[in-house]
């Protein structure tokens, strides 16, 4: 499977909120057993740059990025935030 370059930049957004995320975490701005979990916080975060984007370029959100790429990000997302923010 091939990714296009907005998927790509998708993914690199998914790495830069899982670091974002984790930052706040190791900060005391979030807290893991919070009302709202980190994880959450990339999955809120990639939701807002995918319409932002779709905005930008006027095109329909659920149009620019396939679902392998939203995978993806999320995963990468995650995983970043797992190893920055100390919750492994």
């Amino acid at each position: 499977m091939r990714f296009a370059t907005p998927e790509f930049l998708f993914i690199g957004c998914g790495a830069v909120l899982g670091a974002l995320t984790a930052y706040a975490v190791k900060a005391a701005v979030l807290t893991p057993g919070g009302a709202l979990p980190p994880f959450v916080i990339v999955l809120l975060g990639l939701g807002l740059v995918e319409v932002g984007a779709g905005l930008a370029l006027q095109r329909s959100p659920g149009t620019l990025i396939g679902m392998p790429a939203r995978l993806a990000a999320f995963v990468l997302g995650v995983g970043v935030l797992t190893v920055l923010g100390g919750m492994g």
